[in-house]
């Protein structure tokens, strides 16, 4: 399971863990946006992703995450490599298990005054 970091820097890093190792997470659910506002995998990669407006949703997790005591959260649009159909396919079979094993789970609503509120 691939999980988010954010760092004192306020940038986040991708982290693996594998079986039991797999830390307390949170977890988002939210609606995507049109395919260019959100931040995927590949964008974390290249550091492009600040530059997406779905950025905010990672920012929002990422605080709410640390408030919570959590180091790691997964958001689905950036945790998985999309251009994988393994890791995409064996990402669908595990994620109502990641959604159950979180120890919170976030959402945003897309119609928000801020764009996208964490709740």
């Amino acid at each position: 399971m691939r999980l988010l970091q954010l760092k004192d820097n306020s940038e986040f890093s991708l982290v693996e863990y594998f079986g039991n190792e797999i830390p307390r997470y949170a977890i988002l659910s939210h609606t995507w946006g049109p395919d260019h506002d959100e931040v995927t995998f590949r964008d974390l990669k290249e550091n492009t992703a600040k530059s997406k407006a779905g950025y905010r949703k990672l920012t929002f997790c990422g605080q709410q995450a640390t408030k919570d005591s959590l180091q790691y959260f997964w958001v689905d649009t950036c945790c998985i490599d999309k251009s994988s159909s393994n890791e995409l396919s064996e990402a669908i079979n595990s994620m109502f298990r990641w959604y159950q094993d979180a120890a919170k789970c976030y959402t945003t609503h897309p119609l928000s005054r801020y764009g996208n509120a964490l709740f």
